[in-house]
């Protein structure tokens, strides 16, 4: 699709956190927004409701869903996350869009529930998720790749690791690292600003035919000032490394590889955590 191009686009979830960054995003850009959210009565798991919406559109960007394995019971989780999803591919199919864009989670790679095969993660790191939410993301993903190879309608599969808003961000002030996290592994240190989300999903609607794809977002960084390779001695002692030697022993880089992101969308993050303390540093 060419950037300047203006689409008719529908917007699941478009009232939620991410939602409203997504919408804003992309009227800036030009594109033409219909909205499908529960906050206004809609329903992912209402198959004629999403048809209905998506009918005249020229793609769909798929952000509704619980967001996490807190939010509900793990049969709600998989009914609206996997359910929902596999709604808006058959109404996808019926609309005859060009192109879907779904938001997915790093949390479809297991992130948080064990520590990872190897470091940096990236988009083949193989996908073990065992918790509701993380599962519904893993098999949305799968669904998205089936119904590309049947259909040859492009599905771009975001996978942000922790958005952070500006609520997220004013609850961090003061602090020089981000706290541990509540699961069973530690969460890498990772982040990504939720504007960086948001132009992604607009870079997705416009890039070129990637067929199927699958994205991790992440800033550049570790969220703390102290270098990479002693955060991952102090969580991850036994890590393998993908590239068979760890990163320079000053070095703060992310440990998830955003390389997929950069190269099919064009994508770079803005919003860093910079070595001096913690603070929302704006490229």
């Amino acid at each position: 699709m060419a950037a300047a191009e203006r689409l008719r686009v529908l917007v699941t979830g478009d009232r939620g956190r991410l939602g409203v960054a997504v919408r804003a995003r992309l009227e800036q850009t030009g594109h033409e927004l219909r909205g499908f959210d529960a906050t206004d009565g809609d329903d992912a798991r209402d198959l004629a409701a999403v048809r209905a919406a998506a009918a005249g559109c020229d793609a769909i960007v798929h952000l509704a869903g619980l967001a996490d394995d807190r939010d509900a019971p793990a049969d709600q989780i998989m009914a609206v996350n996997l359910g929902g999803t596999f709604n808006v591919l058959l109404a996808a199919r019926s609309a005859g869009v060009r192109r879907v864009v779904y938001t997915s989670s790093g949390k479809a790679l297991g992130m948080l529930e064990r520590p990872p095969a190897y470091l940096p993660v990236d988009d083949a790191h193989p996908g073990l998720p065992s918790r509701a939410y993380g599962l519904s993301k893993w098999l949305a993903e799968q669904c998205c790749e089936a119904f590309t190879n049947d259909t040859g309608i492009p599905t771009i599969c975001l996978r942000p690791v922790l958005v952070l808003d500006d609520d997220g961000w004013r609850g961090l002030d003061g602090i020089d690292e981000l706290p541990p996290g509540r699961g069973t592994s530690w969460h890498l240190n990772v982040f990504v600003d939720v504007g960086d989300v948001a132009a992604a999903v607009a870079l997705a609607l416009e890039c070129p035919d990637p067929g199927h794809v699958r994205a991790l977002l992440c800033a550049d960084e570790v969220a703390a000032a102290v270098p990479t390779v002693e955060l991952v001695a102090r969580h991850l002692p036994d890590a393998v490394w993908r590239d068979g030697a760890p990163y320079p022993p000053d070095s703060r880089r992310a440990l998830v590889d955003c390389a997929v992101a950069k190269r099919v969308l064009g994508w770079a993050p803005r919003v860093g955590w910079p070595a001096g303390g913690r603070e929302r540093l704006v490229s």
